[in-house]
């Protein structure tokens, strides 16, 4: 049997003010975090775990988000290390449906989208202060249609042109193991339905990547949840989830948003075994 392995792929970074990071804690300023993708070789199948953002998109519309990107970093770029193209995918798995999470969705056409049912649900039908965060939707025709008609985006400064076939869904919800020892964890509260993500391998501990539910090892030390949230009560709760998850599975943590801890992992061409 193919043994499974994880490659982490280095999509760029962004800057967001600490209260977004800190819910009310702080500290005020620019606080500079990676953006990365999931790469899961599996012997059911070449998985991802989120896409990262679009350049372009990013500049139009959260250009106070400043993202940073080179060509290396794109999706493509990424894949180009690993001697893959993103057509190799098989699954593409949406932690959730927000701008730097599934902004490279568009680059896989030949893969089934699985994301939480809830998930789903908000992106078709975001409350007002969410739409910005679900206005890169572009890898889904019908769900770029409806963001074209509430006006979060323009026909033709959309970030890039819509793709022309609707993606092929697995619409999910609860607990689910998609495939042997990849495993995904509903934490609610930042998102509608939003999942983190653990992977069993054979020579090492297991890896546990939060997702937004926590983006920094101090949002779980110091039980803070980010600044934007959809329920804040189910942020908590996600995050008490996480520690219980990482003891009972004695898996190591790979926050989303961290750059201290990211610089210190493996990135494309080196993978996790």
């Amino acid at each position: 049997m193919k043994p499974t392995r994880v490659c982490l792929l280095d999509g760029g970074s962004l800057a967001i003010d600490g209260y977004k990071v800190y819910w009310n804690r702080g500290p005020s300023g620019d606080i500079r975090f990676p953006v990365y993708s999931v790469l899961i070789d599996h012997e059911e199948g070449l998985f991802v775990y989120d896409t990262g953002y679009d350049l372009q998109h990013m500049q139009t519309y959260v250009s106070g988000d400043q993202p940073l990107q080179t060509l290396d970093q794109t999706l493509p770029g990424q894949f180009q290390k690993l001697g893959l193209v993103p057509e190799d995918v098989t699954h593409v798995i949406d932690s959730h449906l927000h701008i730097d999470h599934c902004g490279g969705n568009k680059h896989f056409p030949n893969a089934l989208f699985m994301v939480h049912e809830k998930e789903y649900a908000q992106a078709v039908n975001p409350e007002l202060f969410e739409r910005m965060s679900y206005s890169d939707l572009v890898y889904d025709p019908e769900l770029h249609g409806m963001n074209l008609e509430r006006g979060s985006v323009k026909p033709v400064a959309s970030g890039s042109a819509p793709v022309a076939v609707a993606p092929k869904y697995q619409f999910l919800s609860g607990d689910v193991e998609v495939a042997k020892g990849v495993k995904l964890l509903e934490t609610l509260g930042h998102s509608a339905g939003h999942y983190s993500l653990l992977v069993e391998l054979a020579g090492r501990r297991p890896m546990l990547f939060t997702g937004d539910a926590a983006m920094t090892p101090r949002n779980l030390e110091m039980m803070i949840i980010g600044g934007f949230h959809l329920d804040p009560a189910k942020g908590v709760r996600a995050l008490e989830r996480l520690k219980s998850l990482a003891a009972e599975y004695d898996a190591e943590l790979f926050y989303s948003h961290s750059m201290p801890e990211f610089e210190t992992w493996r990135k494309a061409p080196e993978w996790y075994e």
